[in-house]
């Protein structure tokens, strides 16, 4: 198939190229803004106890997290002329803008869609405690929109103006979800712009060093700039059909530019030693793809399996990132394989020769190459080898006994965004808002006398639990078990046995049921608040309860991850073994494969925690905010992408040394010829993948630096350690087992790939660089 494939890209080369052109330019239009109609959540779990909540809160009861937070501070007081003459005037304007369904402010109380022309007739009695700061300075409106995800965002974009404009004697910041949301939209792009700004040309660098043509430096970078432009396009054909996560949008184009490039390399790399080896450029086109593009078929396949195994996993950032992942992969490898061939054939003499550097560079010496060298000697003392490699890389991951898992909120965006400003103000003035849990209970109504008193015996018990700050419900407002007296009107003070009047209590009961506003002292993300979310659980109570809020959420989805984890680890590594089975005709090989490439990910776990949870080497990294806990879903996210990156290597690898033993029969040579050849390959590889992943690690969201700086650390492990050192020592350890196969009854195979092995520009003939 591969021949036939390299027959019509050399045949039709310009009609391929043309089309090539014409299709990135179709994807870059179509791709086009794609940012906006990515989505900034994901994080929940569909379906579990606290997503109920949610639904029921914001279907049913007009409650929950607001989309919009608008904190107005007065200069002397929220409760002066003016002040509450421009607060009662911002209140009317935000409830006249399109796709506000309802505002609740300290001077008007809850208002629904249609109740605005209530907002100029006083406070109407509001819960001053909850809405008003300690030092009455500053107040707070909180606003409901419409629809989510872009619909939320567009209507977040008509109230801005709104919600800053003429505030009179109010200061007015504005955070919330939505506005987070389009923050983090905002940041993503700059970040994916500032990326392709870095690493461009820097890998143009690269590869003119490692070819040392012109020609043959911009061919992997323009098929990179085609596999950029088919993942922009692919996302946007995405957002069509699913939610795809805003996260998906810096992550999938870094990594189709660094793949598309380092599947270009492999090519170009062959092609040139089937050219110094004597052949025709066409001819030597064809034994390029034959041999290195089964490479990059079997690396491709690898890599996007690792990336689907996020599917097993509900929760939908994860699911997008498994979508736009493993098709941004399988978009490089096919880019690479036909535009690549095709380029060949058509500019076969200023790809295939010259060298600008060729005065500069050492000349080869076949017995005295590096990467042999350094084989032989680690499977000299092979158990020595394996054991020190493999209890240095455990140590790094030592770090991570120490992880505290929890979710990403603002402080994933720069620390001096106003959104953040704003957000860390609501955090410090209002710490009874700061960890707010709801307590649904779906279809029990406090109806008469009996259940009335009974509401009021459940949130008395509630505020005296351990870690709570106070309980506010459809009978009142409580702290420590003890009634906290509002602010209504007296003629709102409730007949014995009914409800108050007050319209601050007016949303906690409906035909839907009951709910209870608890208010946690700890963060959400902190351990006290999970004890805290199991305590309200366990609590008697008067019907069936869901949990829903931060920590309820983070609880169901780190439970979820849990139950699925054993289940995508189990499917990738038997895609993967499979696959590598099929590929090396090997048991033992496979095996070997799964053991390294999971030690190279120790690093990357480690510097998760002592980087980015504790705060730690900031000066090397770049700004971030430490929350003290890890985003329960990045370990996930980490693993599948470094460990595909780690097969890539691991696919060439094999392959030189299933070709020399093919050729040798020897276990040592094999082992040591095949790192020879591919060693320079991996190398330049990893150095142009680490181009793209740095760049990447510039981001300003620091979800996307995590999972740059941790990747980048198992490519630098993966290189310099794994693969010279580690892989031969085992390699010897194993001898004969590593070619063992058992008896199936199977087709006979001719040993694959029997040609010179691959090397580029400047290389002895056994591919050690200069």
């Amino acid at each position: 198939m591969l021949t036939s494939l390299a027959r019509f890209a050399t045949r039709r080369c310009r009609a391929v190229l043309v089309l090539a052109a014409l299709a990135a330019l179709a994807c870059g239009l179509l791709g086009h803004g794609v940012a906006a109609r990515l989505a900034g959540g994901g994080w929940t779990a569909p379906g579990s106890p606290s997503a109920r909540a949610e639904a029921l809160l914001t279907g049913r009861f007009h409650a929950g997290a607001p989309d919009v937070v608008l904190l107005a501070r007065a200069p002397d007081s929220v409760d002066a002329p003016g002040a509450r003459a421009a607060g009662l005037a911002l209140v009317g304007r935000l409830c006249r803008e399109p796709g506000v369904t309802g505002v609740d402010s300290y001077w008007t109380g809850p208002l629904k869609r249609g109740a605005c022309r209530t907002a100029g007739a006083g406070r109407g009695g509001v819960d001053d405690a909850v809405l008003r700061s300690a030092d009455a300075r500053t107040a707070l409106v909180s606003v409901r929109l419409e629809g989510g995800g872009r619909t939320a965002r567009a209507a977040v974009e008509r109230l801005l103006p709104a919600a800053t404009a003429s505030p009179g004697p109010l200061r007015v910041q504005v955070t919330g979800r939505a506005v987070l949301d389009r923050a983090l939209e905002h940041y993503s792009e700059r970040d994916l712009l500032r990326t392709e700004l870095l690493a461009v040309p820097a890998t143009l660098l690269l590869l003119l060093f490692v070819f040392g043509s012109a020609a043959a430096a911009c061919l992997p970078l323009a098929v990179g700039a085609v596999a950029v432009a088919g993942t922009l396009a692919l996302l946007r054909v995405l957002t069509a059909v699913t939610e795809v996560s805003t996260f998906a949008l810096n992550i999938t184009a870094a990594v189709g530019l660094a793949l598309a490039i380092d599947y270009s390399l492999y090519l170009v790399a062959r092609y040139r030693e089937e050219i110094a080896a004597g052949r025709a450029p066409e001819e030597a086109v064809r034994a390029a793809v034959a041999t290195a593009g089964r490479i990059v078929v079997v690396s491709a396949a690898a890599v996007a399996l690792c990336l689907l195994g996020l599917l097993l996993f509900p929760l939908y950032v994860l699911r997008s990132l498994a979508y736009a992942g493993a098709s941004v992969v399988l978009l490089a490898a096919a880019a690479a394989l036909l535009l690549v061939p095709a380029a060949l054939a058509r500019f076969p003499r200023a790809i295939g020769r010259g060298d600008l550097f060729a005065r500069w560079r050492r000349p080869p010496d076949r017995t005295r190459n590096g990467w042999r060298r350094l084989a032989l000697r680690a499977m000299r003392r092979p158990l020595l080898v394996t054991a020190v490699t493999t209890a240095a890389l455990l140590v790094l991951a030592i770090p991570f006994r120490q992880v505290v898992f929890g979710f990403s909120d603002e402080r994933v965006l720069p620390r001096d965004a106003p959104e953040v400003r704003a957000a860390q103000e609501l955090r410090d003035g209002f710490p009874q808002l700061r960890n707010p849990v709801e307590v649904v209970l779906p279809g029990w109504r406090p109806e008469g006398r009996a259940r009335v008193a009974e509401l009021d015996a459940y949130a008395r018990r509630l505020s005296g639990l351990p870690g709570v700050l106070g309980v506010r419900t459809a009978t009142g407002s409580y702290v420590q078990g003890q009634d906290v007296p509002l602010a209504c009107p007296a003629a709102a003070s409730p007949a014995p046995g009914a409800l108050p009047g007050c319209p601050a209590l007016r949303n906690f009961a409906s035909p839907a049921g009951t709910w209870l506003a608890v208010s946690g002292a700890a963060d959400p993300y902190a351990p006290q608040s999970a004890a805290l979310a199991d305590r309200l659980r366990a609590a008697p109570a008067p019907a069936p309860v869901l949990t829903g809020g931060p920590a309820a959420q983070f609880q169901d989805a780190r439970d979820v991850l849990a139950r699925r984890l054993p289940w995508a680890l189990g499917a990738m590594g038997t895609a993967t073994f499979l696959l590598l089975l099929a590929f090396t005709r090997s048991v033992f090989l496979p095996v070997k494969a799964l053991a390294v490439n999971l030690l190279s990910l120790t690093a990357s776990f480690g510097a998760m925690v002592f980087v980015f949870q504790q705060g730690h080497l900031k000066w090397l990294v770049g700004d971030f905010t430490a929350t003290g806990t890890v985003s329960v879903v990045m370990p996930v996210i980490t693993f599948c992408l470094a460990f595909g990156l780690s097969l890539d290597y691991e696919i060439l690898l094999l392959a030189r040394i299933r070709e020399a033993h093919a050729r040798t029969g020897d276990t040592v040579r094999a082992t040591a010829a095949g790192l020879q050849a591919a060693g320079p390959l991996f190398t330049a590889s990893a150095a142009l993948v680490l181009a793209v992943l740095l760049a990447l690690a510039t981001a300003e969201v620091t979800l996307v630096k995590l999972l740059a700086v941790t990747t980048s650390l198992s490519v630098v492990l993966d290189t310099l350690v794994i693969r010279p050192l580690l892989v031969p020592a085992v390699m010897r350890l194993a001898g004969r087992a590593n070619w063992w196969l058992p008896p199936l009854p199977r087709r006979a195979v001719r040993p694959s790939l029997p040609a010179p092995v691959a090397r580029v520009p400047g290389a002895s003939p056994d591919g050690e660089l200069p």
